[in-house]
């Protein structure tokens, strides 16, 4: 593992797309090569990444023009709902940062959530033709989580959670539209990625860094099960690499 604590977000976000293009570029060196193949992220920490990757992009890098991407996660609401990691990706990544929609899959609120898992597990399985990820961008939540495999409930395949109100409120979900749920990956293909890059901002997230850099697994830290991962970056803001003041005891 190698760790990196920068000043600030700004600083944090530069290096962090840098070590995700660096990444990419290595694979797709000539026409010829295989294009990569992407788990990307959503949430408030990953805005900032997109803009600095669309910066890039405007000034000319293509690198991820060629990427196979596959999101982490999706909420169950309706297709149209602003909410929805689908509508995230359309205002923060999708052409801006040379990413092409058509390229990428999400997890779809189908009326069968079940079978959309076994159909995201397919598709993934396909674009991987029995190989792993190249690299999976990562972000992590205060409690832990890693997508949303949540403390006590690490699930090696695509599946269904339940998500807490404290989510549902930090994404701007009503109360009528609650229990609010969300397919999300499985911790296997994650873990099995060649590449793993996570960044880190925020105070709130200092108790999750530790369990995430200095282990020991702890499936009630969902982060800390990549803790002896055998090629991941893990880019931080002071604050996020700060002990916390009081220990923080994972939700169930």
């Amino acid at each position: 593992m190698r760790t990196l604590v920068l000043s600030g977000v700004e600083s944090a976000v530069a290096t962090a797309a840098e070590l995700v293009l660096a990444a990419l570029a290595e694979i797709v060196e000539t026409p010829e090569s295989p294009d990569p193949v992407v788990a990307l992220p959503t949430g408030r920490t990953m805005v900032p990444l997109y803009d600095e990757l669309a910066l890039r992009h405007s000034a000319g890098d293509r690198t991820l023009s060629r990427v196979r991407g596959f999101n982490l996660d999706e909420l169950l609401l309706p297709s149209g709902h602003p909410a929805t990691f689908a509508a995230y990706m359309r205002r923060h990544a999708y052409g801006r940062t040379g990413l092409v929609a058509a390229r990428c899959d999400i997890p779809r609120p189908a009326p069968d959530p079940l079978a959309e898992c076994r159909r995201y597990d397919s598709a993934l399985a396909s674009a991987l033709d029995g190989g792993e990820l190249d690299l999976a961008i990562l972000g992590i939540g205060a409690d832990g989580h890693i997508a949303y495999n949540m403390p006590g409930a690490a699930v090696a395949g695509t599946h269904v959670v339940e998500l807490s109100d404290a989510l549902a409120d930090a994404l701007a979900v009503a109360p009528a539209e609650r229990p609010l749920r969300a397919i999300t990956m499985g911790f296997a293909p994650i873990w099995k990625a060649r590449r793993v890059i996570v960044l880190a901002t925020g105070a709130e997230k200092a108790a999750a860094v530790r369990h995430l850099v200095d282990g020991p697994l702890d499936e009630r830290w969902p982060c800390s099960l990549l803790c002896d991962h055998p090629a991941i970056d893990v880019v931080l803001t002071l604050e996020a690499a700060s002990e916390p003041t009081e220990p923080m005891v994972p939700t169930s």
